[in-house]
Protein backbone atom coordinates (compact mmCIF):
# COMPACT_ATOMS: atom_id res chain seq x y z
CA UNK A 1 0.00 0.00 0.00
CA UNK A 2 1.50 3.36 -1.20
CA UNK A 3 1.14 6.15 0.75
CA UNK A 4 -0.22 9.39 0.02
CA UNK A 5 2.85 12.56 0.23
CA UNK A 6 0.75 14.68 2.55
CA UNK A 7 0.85 11.31 4.82
CA UNK A 8 4.51 10.89 4.47
CA UNK A 9 5.36 14.17 5.25
CA UNK A 10 3.12 14.50 7.99
CA UNK A 11 4.33 11.29 9.35
CA UNK A 12 8.08 12.39 8.90
CA UNK A 13 7.50 15.91 10.96
CA UNK A 14 6.12 13.72 13.69
CA UNK A 15 8.72 11.44 14.18
CA UNK A 16 10.93 14.00 14.09
CA UNK A 17 9.16 16.14 16.73
CA UNK A 18 8.92 12.88 18.78
CA UNK A 19 12.71 12.13 18.71
CA UNK A 20 13.73 16.12 19.66
CA UNK A 21 11.05 15.75 22.76
CA UNK A 22 12.09 12.30 23.88
CA UNK A 23 16.21 13.44 23.95
CA UNK A 24 15.25 17.22 25.72
CA UNK A 25 14.95 15.34 29.25
CA UNK A 26 18.23 13.08 28.79
CA UNK A 27 20.21 13.33 32.31
CA UNK A 28 23.95 14.14 31.26
CA UNK A 29 25.12 11.58 34.22
CA UNK A 30 22.48 9.55 36.88
CA UNK A 31 23.53 7.96 40.11
CA UNK A 32 20.22 5.67 40.86
CA UNK A 33 22.70 2.40 41.73
CA UNK A 34 20.33 0.25 39.33
CA UNK A 35 23.92 -1.44 38.48
CA UNK A 36 23.79 -2.57 41.41
CA UNK A 37 27.23 -1.71 42.90
CA UNK A 38 28.40 2.48 43.52
CA UNK A 39 30.72 2.41 39.78
CA UNK A 40 28.32 4.98 38.64
CA UNK A 41 29.66 7.40 41.67
CA UNK A 42 33.40 9.30 41.19
CA UNK A 43 34.89 8.57 44.51
CA UNK A 44 33.67 6.99 48.19
CA UNK A 45 34.59 8.16 51.26
CA UNK A 46 34.91 5.76 54.19
CA UNK A 47 33.14 3.26 51.41
CA UNK A 48 32.82 0.42 54.65
CA UNK A 49 29.90 2.02 55.59
CA UNK A 50 28.19 2.59 51.81
CA UNK A 51 25.55 -0.36 50.17
CA UNK A 52 23.53 -0.81 47.64
CA UNK A 53 19.90 -2.04 49.19
CA UNK A 54 17.12 -2.93 47.52
CA UNK A 55 14.43 -2.33 50.62
CA UNK A 56 14.37 1.68 50.63
CA UNK A 57 13.77 2.77 47.36
CA UNK A 58 12.12 5.73 45.40
CA UNK A 59 12.30 4.57 41.61
CA UNK A 60 13.90 1.56 39.89
CA UNK A 61 14.93 -1.54 42.17
CA UNK A 62 17.99 -0.12 44.28
CA UNK A 63 19.26 2.73 46.05
CA UNK A 64 22.34 3.82 48.38
CA UNK A 65 22.85 3.39 52.35
CA UNK A 66 24.88 5.43 53.90
CA UNK A 67 25.55 5.02 57.77
CA UNK A 68 27.63 7.42 59.94
CA UNK A 69 29.75 5.87 62.88
CA UNK A 70 31.90 7.59 65.10
CA UNK A 71 34.81 5.83 64.10
CA UNK A 72 34.43 7.19 60.57
CA UNK A 73 36.73 9.71 60.71
CA UNK A 74 38.87 11.06 57.73
CA UNK A 75 42.59 12.27 58.23
CA UNK A 76 41.54 15.78 59.07
CA UNK A 77 39.43 14.59 61.85
CA UNK A 78 35.78 15.40 60.05
CA UNK A 79 33.53 12.20 60.10
CA UNK A 80 32.35 12.10 56.67
CA UNK A 81 30.46 8.70 55.04
CA UNK A 82 29.85 10.38 51.06
CA UNK A 83 29.58 9.71 47.34
CA UNK A 84 31.37 11.63 45.19
CA UNK A 85 30.25 13.02 41.86
CA UNK A 86 32.61 15.25 39.54
CA UNK A 87 31.09 16.85 36.30
CA UNK A 88 33.31 17.16 33.54
CA UNK A 89 35.99 19.90 34.05
CA UNK A 90 34.36 22.39 31.61
CA UNK A 91 30.78 22.03 33.29
CA UNK A 92 31.98 23.64 36.28
CA UNK A 93 34.21 26.48 34.10
CA UNK A 94 34.29 29.98 34.78
CA UNK A 95 30.64 30.82 33.03
CA UNK A 96 29.34 27.21 32.83
CA UNK A 97 25.90 26.12 33.92
CA UNK A 98 25.27 22.91 36.74
CA UNK A 99 21.47 21.33 37.14
CA UNK A 100 21.99 18.78 39.96
CA UNK A 101 19.40 17.03 41.89
CA UNK A 102 19.27 14.13 44.05
CA UNK A 103 16.31 12.33 46.75
CA UNK A 104 17.24 11.15 50.46
CA UNK A 105 15.40 9.68 52.77
CA UNK A 106 16.19 9.02 56.34
CA UNK A 107 14.45 6.44 58.67
CA UNK A 108 14.98 8.96 62.04
CA UNK A 109 15.30 12.21 62.39
CA UNK A 110 19.01 13.02 62.19
CA UNK A 111 20.49 14.65 65.51
CA UNK A 112 19.88 18.79 66.84
CA UNK A 113 23.71 18.15 67.92
CA UNK A 114 25.78 18.01 66.56
CA UNK A 115 24.81 18.99 62.96
CA UNK A 116 25.20 17.18 60.06
CA UNK A 117 26.02 18.22 56.17
CA UNK A 118 23.78 16.27 53.90
CA UNK A 119 25.36 17.47 50.52
CA UNK A 120 27.75 20.32 49.67
CA UNK A 121 29.99 21.45 46.26
CA UNK A 122 33.61 22.50 47.23
CA UNK A 123 36.99 23.02 44.78
CA UNK A 124 38.62 20.12 43.76
CA UNK A 125 42.36 20.18 44.52
CA UNK A 126 42.25 23.14 46.73
CA UNK A 127 39.16 21.84 48.67
CA UNK A 128 37.50 24.51 49.76
CA UNK A 129 33.68 24.35 50.47
CA UNK A 130 31.71 26.82 48.24
CA UNK A 131 27.47 26.32 49.56
CA UNK A 132 25.96 23.44 51.69
CA UNK A 133 22.72 21.83 53.27
CA UNK A 134 23.60 21.36 56.84
CA UNK A 135 20.69 19.73 59.15
CA UNK A 136 19.82 20.15 62.76
CA UNK A 137 17.24 18.13 63.72
CA UNK A 138 14.29 18.61 61.17
CA UNK A 139 15.59 21.83 60.55
CA UNK A 140 17.67 21.94 57.04
CA UNK A 141 19.27 25.09 55.60
CA UNK A 142 21.27 26.03 52.45
CA UNK A 143 24.36 28.26 52.77
CA UNK A 144 26.76 29.67 50.22
CA UNK A 145 30.97 30.19 51.71
CA UNK A 146 32.17 33.36 49.51
CA UNK A 147 32.45 36.18 49.58
CA UNK A 148 31.11 35.50 52.76
CA UNK A 149 29.16 32.89 54.54
CA UNK A 150 25.50 33.70 53.90
CA UNK A 151 22.34 31.45 54.68
CA UNK A 152 19.84 32.03 51.84
CA UNK A 153 16.66 29.36 53.24
CA UNK A 154 15.97 27.85 56.50
CA UNK A 155 13.16 24.58 56.12
CA UNK A 156 11.98 24.58 59.66
CA UNK A 157 10.55 20.97 60.53
CA UNK A 158 10.72 20.66 56.63
CA UNK A 159 13.36 17.99 56.50
CA UNK A 160 10.72 14.86 57.98
CA UNK A 161 11.70 11.31 58.46
CA UNK A 162 9.90 8.29 57.53
CA UNK A 163 9.32 9.82 53.51
CA UNK A 164 11.51 10.72 50.64
CA UNK A 165 12.94 14.43 49.97
CA UNK A 166 14.20 15.83 46.78
CA UNK A 167 17.13 18.72 46.58
CA UNK A 168 17.38 20.41 42.99
CA UNK A 169 19.81 22.88 42.42
CA UNK A 170 20.65 25.43 39.43
CA UNK A 171 24.08 26.78 39.68
CA UNK A 172 26.05 29.53 37.59
CA UNK A 173 29.63 28.87 37.96
CA UNK A 174 32.21 31.98 38.71
CA UNK A 175 34.25 33.29 40.61
CA UNK A 176 32.79 36.85 40.88
CA UNK A 177 30.13 36.91 43.10
CA UNK A 178 27.91 39.21 40.88
CA UNK A 179 28.26 36.88 38.29
CA UNK A 180 27.37 33.76 40.33
CA UNK A 181 24.09 32.50 41.59
CA UNK A 182 22.17 29.26 42.80
CA UNK A 183 18.33 28.46 42.28
CA UNK A 184 17.29 25.57 44.97
CA UNK A 185 14.10 23.59 45.01
CA UNK A 186 13.19 21.38 47.88
CA UNK A 187 10.18 18.60 46.97
CA UNK A 188 9.73 20.47 43.71
CA UNK A 189 9.14 24.34 45.41
CA UNK A 190 11.82 26.43 44.83
CA UNK A 191 12.84 28.02 48.54
CA UNK A 192 16.14 29.70 46.74
CA UNK A 193 16.07 31.55 43.45
CA UNK A 194 19.06 33.88 41.96
CA UNK A 195 21.12 33.66 45.14
CA UNK A 196 23.91 35.63 44.43
CA UNK A 197 27.61 34.36 45.27
CA UNK A 198 30.79 32.98 44.41
CA UNK A 199 29.94 29.99 43.38
CA UNK A 200 33.93 29.20 42.10
CA UNK A 201 36.81 29.20 44.54
CA UNK A 202 39.74 28.98 41.47
CA UNK A 203 40.01 27.45 38.21
CA UNK A 204 40.20 23.85 39.70
CA UNK A 205 37.13 21.60 39.08
CA UNK A 206 34.23 21.81 41.29
CA UNK A 207 32.98 18.68 42.75
CA UNK A 208 29.45 17.41 44.72
CA UNK A 209 29.79 15.22 47.23
CA UNK A 210 26.59 13.72 49.64
CA UNK A 211 25.95 11.81 52.31
CA UNK A 212 26.48 12.36 55.88
CA UNK A 213 28.98 14.38 57.40
CA UNK A 214 30.26 16.04 60.52
CA UNK A 215 32.54 17.95 62.30
CA UNK A 216 35.34 16.83 64.80
CA UNK A 217 33.35 15.30 67.80
CA UNK A 218 32.08 12.71 69.42
CA UNK A 219 28.45 11.14 69.42
CA UNK A 220 26.66 8.12 70.30
CA UNK A 221 24.20 7.47 67.18
CA UNK A 222 24.60 6.06 64.07
CA UNK A 223 22.68 7.51 61.69
CA UNK A 224 21.11 6.43 58.33
CA UNK A 225 20.57 7.80 54.85
CA UNK A 226 19.24 6.57 52.20
CA UNK A 227 20.49 8.12 48.65
CA UNK A 228 18.36 7.36 45.08
CA UNK A 229 18.29 9.08 41.96
CA UNK A 230 20.97 11.20 41.77
CA UNK A 231 21.12 13.38 38.25
CA UNK A 232 23.35 15.76 36.41
CA UNK A 233 21.68 17.57 33.31
CA UNK A 234 21.04 20.55 31.13
CA UNK A 235 17.97 21.78 32.54
CA UNK A 236 15.38 22.06 35.42
CA UNK A 237 13.56 18.92 33.47
CA UNK A 238 16.44 16.72 32.87
CA UNK A 239 16.80 16.74 36.79
CA UNK A 240 13.28 16.37 37.80
CA UNK A 241 13.01 18.76 40.84
CA UNK A 242 9.96 17.34 42.22
CA UNK A 243 9.23 13.55 43.74
CA UNK A 244 7.15 11.06 41.54
CA UNK A 245 3.17 11.25 42.49
CA UNK A 246 2.38 10.10 45.65
CA UNK A 247 5.88 9.76 47.23
CA UNK A 248 7.41 12.38 50.71
CA UNK A 249 6.74 16.07 51.03
CA UNK A 250 6.19 15.87 54.78
CA UNK A 251 7.35 19.04 55.92
CA UNK A 252 7.03 22.61 54.68
CA UNK A 253 9.57 24.11 52.86
CA UNK A 254 10.21 27.01 55.88
CA UNK A 255 11.14 30.49 55.44
CA UNK A 256 13.32 32.47 53.17
CA UNK A 257 16.58 33.09 54.65
CA UNK A 258 18.91 35.77 53.54
CA UNK A 259 21.67 36.19 56.51
CA UNK A 260 25.15 37.32 56.34
CA UNK A 261 27.82 36.63 58.33
CA UNK A 262 30.51 39.36 57.50
CA UNK A 263 33.30 37.45 59.28
CA UNK A 264 33.54 34.75 56.75
CA UNK A 265 32.78 31.07 56.68
CA UNK A 266 31.81 29.40 60.15
CA UNK A 267 31.57 32.56 62.06
CA UNK A 268 28.21 33.75 63.73
CA UNK A 269 25.66 35.31 62.01
CA UNK A 270 22.07 36.71 62.94
CA UNK A 271 18.92 35.76 61.85
CA UNK A 272 15.89 36.42 60.26
CA UNK A 273 12.61 35.34 60.23
CA UNK A 274 9.92 34.09 57.13
CA UNK A 275 7.42 31.70 57.05
CA UNK A 276 6.84 29.54 53.65
CA UNK A 277 4.10 27.15 52.86
CA UNK A 278 4.85 23.61 51.01
CA UNK A 279 1.98 21.86 49.12
CA UNK A 280 3.37 18.45 48.75
CA UNK A 281 2.43 15.33 46.60
CA UNK A 282 0.47 14.02 49.77
CA UNK A 283 0.00 16.58 52.02
CA UNK A 284 0.26 20.24 53.10
CA UNK A 285 1.83 21.91 55.79
CA UNK A 286 3.33 25.20 57.10
CA UNK A 287 6.55 26.17 58.28
CA UNK A 288 8.30 28.71 59.86
CA UNK A 289 11.88 29.03 59.68
CA UNK A 290 14.33 30.94 60.95
CA UNK A 291 17.49 31.80 58.88
CA UNK A 292 20.61 31.93 61.44
CA UNK A 293 23.98 30.72 61.50
CA UNK A 294 25.75 30.28 64.48
CA UNK A 295 29.44 28.56 65.17
CA UNK A 296 28.24 27.00 68.64
CA UNK A 297 25.26 25.12 67.41
CA UNK A 298 26.78 25.03 63.64
CA UNK A 299 23.62 25.77 61.93
CA UNK A 300 24.73 26.51 58.17
CA UNK A 301 28.57 26.71 59.14
CA UNK A 302 31.33 26.16 57.08
CA UNK A 303 33.98 23.25 57.82
CA UNK A 304 36.49 26.39 57.39
CA UNK A 305 38.99 25.42 54.32
CA UNK A 306 36.59 22.79 52.70
CA UNK A 307 35.69 19.28 53.97
CA UNK A 308 38.05 17.59 51.82
CA UNK A 309 41.14 16.03 52.18
CA UNK A 310 44.56 14.35 50.74
CA UNK A 311 43.33 11.07 48.71
CA UNK A 312 40.13 12.46 47.31
CA UNK A 313 42.11 13.67 44.27
CA UNK A 314 42.38 10.25 42.46
CA UNK A 315 39.36 10.18 40.20
CA UNK A 316 38.21 7.70 37.97
CA UNK A 317 35.57 7.56 35.10
CA UNK A 318 35.17 3.81 35.45
CA UNK A 319 31.68 2.45 35.64
CA UNK A 320 30.42 6.05 35.01
CA UNK A 321 26.45 5.75 33.66
CA UNK A 322 26.55 8.94 31.38
CA UNK A 323 25.38 9.40 28.04
CA UNK A 324 26.45 12.12 25.70
CA UNK A 325 24.51 15.99 26.08
CA UNK A 326 21.57 15.56 23.72
CA UNK A 327 21.57 11.57 23.16
CA UNK A 328 18.27 10.31 22.37
CA UNK A 329 15.88 8.83 24.75
CA UNK A 330 12.07 7.49 24.81
CA UNK A 331 9.59 9.70 22.87
CA UNK A 332 7.48 12.04 25.03
CA UNK A 333 3.92 10.46 25.12
CA UNK A 334 2.77 14.06 24.16
CA UNK A 335 5.18 13.38 20.70
CA UNK A 336 3.46 10.04 20.12
CA UNK A 337 -0.12 11.70 21.06
CA UNK A 338 1.07 14.18 18.14
CA UNK A 339 2.10 11.29 15.71
CA UNK A 340 -0.96 9.44 16.30
CA UNK A 341 -3.53 12.68 15.50
CA UNK A 342 -1.38 13.57 12.45
CA UNK A 343 -1.77 9.82 10.88
CA UNK A 344 -5.80 9.82 11.55
CA UNK A 345 -6.15 13.57 10.19
CA UNK A 346 -4.08 12.76 7.05
CA UNK A 347 -6.02 9.55 6.48
CA UNK A 348 -9.51 10.76 6.83
CA UNK A 349 -8.93 13.46 3.66
CA UNK A 350 -11.07 12.60 0.45
CA UNK A 351 -9.42 11.41 -2.49
CA UNK A 352 -10.40 13.89 -5.08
Amino acid sequence: MRLAPRLVSLSAAALTFAAAAGASAAPVWTGDFETGDLSQWSYKLNEQNISVVNTTVLQGRSAGQIRLTNDATWPNGIKRVELQHRPADARTAEGAETYFAWSIYLPEALAADPPTQIGYWESLNTYSQMMSFEVVGRDISFATRKPMNKVHWQGSGALTPGVWHRIAMHIQWSKNAGQGSVDVWFDGEQVVTAASAQTLNDDNPHITQVGLLRNPSEFTDSPILFLDDAVEGDSLEDIRPGLPSGEGGGGGAGGAGGTENTGGAGGEASGTTGTGTSVPATSTSTGTGTAASTGSTGQASSTGTGAGAPGEGEQTDEGCSCRAVGSPGAPAPGALAGLVIALAFARRRPRR
